[in-house]
């Protein structure tokens, strides 16, 4: 295809790419670095402690968690917008990864733009005053710029979607197979990993272990305050010899040693999360996933060949003592099939396409 000028807009929260925990940096920088190494000039809008190929732009020296200023963080994130649409006429195309301010940026643009959802619209909770608004203000911006196109990360996004949202494609996330080796040969323990918060059901897992006994590794990031008093809570009591915390996992080696080791990973989500990476990240390596059959999880796992979807705790348990039914070779190979980087950069390229000649 023609190479293009396109314009990458990340959120300001954590460096491209994060160090550890920070989902959609890190696919705005796997597309990005992707979209170079195809021959595309690229501009990356994102923070200026980020590291890319193309060429950086930045309105802060560093990352927004690192400045400490929640109060300024949507300030931030609209000035971003402003200087990448102020040079609009430098592109061809224009894609935005920030959620909620972008449509009224898009609406104006004299250029053909593009968005990808990658944060629900459903708070964690609605019994909390500000997530209620919050999730209220979304829908309403988003219905009143209703005709933007729109991608989405998962089916079960768009189904769970309260906008009137233009969704012209679902893409999967993708991961770079190569940094993420397969182990036909696991070790005697099963892993979680992810954010530490109770929304992604770790405290059941810890409730597995103990019951049944087995040896679990934990890696995860603690990212607020109420995050904390969970882990304090729930978690940190119950750490022993078997069940270890060890902390946040921050480089694609050790994410891969960690994973590749595991009889499985156990993920029983306990929200409709739009696209569970570690899902796939886990899969590359050879890794089964066990899970409740919530938001992505139906997408990525191939119930009975790449892992178990089970509907409750009882019958986690059973697929925990059947993992060894799963063959790990089918795992790699869904993944090699559906979820890589080079799948997604050259999935977003033909949207690109499609969007500039309409």
């Amino acid at each position: 295809m023609k190479k293009l000028k396109i314009a990458q807009i990340a959120p300001l929260w954590y460096p491209v790419p994060p160090r550890g925990y920070g989902g959609t940096e890190a696919i705005v920088s796997k597309l990005t670095e992707g979209l170079v190494k195809r021959g595309h000039d690229v501009t990356l809008f994102a923070s200026g402690d980020s590291k890319t190929k193309a060429k950086l732009v930045s309105i802060t020296k560093k990352n927004l968690f690192s400045l400490g200023v929640p109060w300024l963080y949507d300030s931030y994130n609209i000035l971003n917008l402003i200087e990448a649409f102020s040079r609009a006429k430098d592109f061809d195309i224009i894609h935005t990864h920030i959620d909620v301010y972008d449509p009224i940026f898009r609406a104006k643009s004299q250029v053909p733009t593009i968005a990808t959802l990658h944060n629900p619209f459903w708070p964690e909770t609605k019994t909390k005053t500000g997530s209620f608004y919050e999730y209220k203000a979304r829908i309403l911006i988003y219905n009143r710029f209703s005709k933007l196109p729109y991608v989405a990360i998962s089916n079960s996004y768009r189904k769970q979607c309260p906008a009137n949202i233009k969704f012209v494609k679902t893409i999967y996330h993708g991961v770079d197979i190569r940094q993420l080796k397969f182990n036909p040969k696991p070790e005697n323990y099963f892993v979680w990993l992810g954010r530490l918060t109770p929304r992604k059901g770790l405290h059941l897992v810890v409730k597995l272990a103990r019951e049944l006994g087995f040896r679990l590794k934990i890696s995860g990031k603690v990212a607020s305050p109420e995050n904390e008093k969970y882990f304090q809570k729930e978690i940190k009591p119950y750490l022993s010899r078997k069940i270890k915390f060890v902390g946040e996992i921050k480089t694609d080696k050790e994410k891969s040693e960690f994973l590749g080791g595991a009889k499985a990973l156990i993920y029983p989500l306990l929200w409709e999360e739009p696209f569970g990476i570690v899902m796939i990240e886990a899969m590359a390596c050879g890794v089964p996933v066990i899970a409740f059959p919530r938001g992505s999880a139906p997408e990525i796992i191939k119930d009975g060949k790449t892992g178990f979807l089970v509907k409750n705790l009882a019958k986690m348990k059973e697929a925990i003592k059947d993992i060894e039914k799963i063959s790990r070779i089918n795992c790699r190979q869904r993944v090699e099939k559906l979820f890589t980087v080079e799948k997604m950069v050259e999935e977003y390229e033909k949207i690109y396409e499609q969007i500039i000649k309409n």
